[in-house]
């Protein structure tokens, strides 16, 4: 093996290392999410609050798996397999260019909905909007004065007695935030992931015609 090919199956291999703990960061990112927006989606009926988490916890798995595959592919130097990578990553690719897409263009408006979202549902069950409180350390959609009477419960404060001196901010502005600040780190880390990606491509294709190559010299 010539000194090109040494750096090619190299860096294809630590390329895919970078990979699979990708895949792990969107894995964690999409169930840290998850178990924070649980009591959203339980008193907001909205069922698309699941859809980014959900979709970073596949993409994610699915992103390890190659990137396992790929390295597999580059140790051994086959062909088949870096063949097959080289395609699932190009699919891969092109879906992720698509999910970040989706999400810089969507996030606005998806974020502008969420007090509409809260308020409703703290108008039909406040019961269950306290476990938003209690979650995000927030009070009523907008702040104290949600509530009418004045009379607050214990979840919109860090101490007792809860009153609208030492309670906490409405919850619309902090889930904005949070639903912002995940969309924006789903859509970055998607972009890098991508950037990596081709070069890995170009790699792995590289690597399969050196390994077809060598397979065919060692039958003469």
């Amino acid at each position: 093996m010539g000194c090109g090919e040494f750096l090619v199956k190299y860096i294809l291999f630590f390329a895919n290392l970078f990979f699979a703990l990708a895949g792990l960061a969107l894995i964690g990112l999409g169930v840290a999410v998850e178990l924070q927006i649980k009591e959203i989606t339980n008193a907001v009926e909205a069922s698309n609050f699941h859809i980014a988490p959900i979709a970073a916890i596949v993409v994610g798995s699915v992103v390890f798996l190659i990137a396992f595959f790929g390295c597999c592919g580059a140790v051994r130097e086959n062909n088949c397999m870096l063949i097959t990578y080289s395609i699932f990553m190009l699919i891969l690719m092109l879906l992720k260019v698509t999910l970040a897409v989706l999400i810089f263009v969507n996030l606005d408006s998806y974020v502008k909905e969420i007090p509409r979202w809260l308020n409703e549902a703290f108008s039909r069950d406040q019961t269950a909007f306290h476990q938003i409180e209690k979650t995000f350390k927030c009070c009523g959609p907008t702040g104290p004065l949600s509530y009418g009477n004045l009379v607050l419960p214990e979840t919109c404060c860090a101490s007792t007695p809860c009153t609208p001196f030492n309670s906490y901010t409405g919850c619309a502005t902090l889930v904005e935030d949070f639903f912002q600040t995940f969309g924006v780190a789903i859509g970055a880390l998607a972009i890098a992931v991508v950037a990596i990606e081709l070069v890995a491509i170009v790699f792995g294709l590289c690597l399969a015609n050196h390994a077809r190559n060598q397979s065919r010299r060692a039958h003469y």
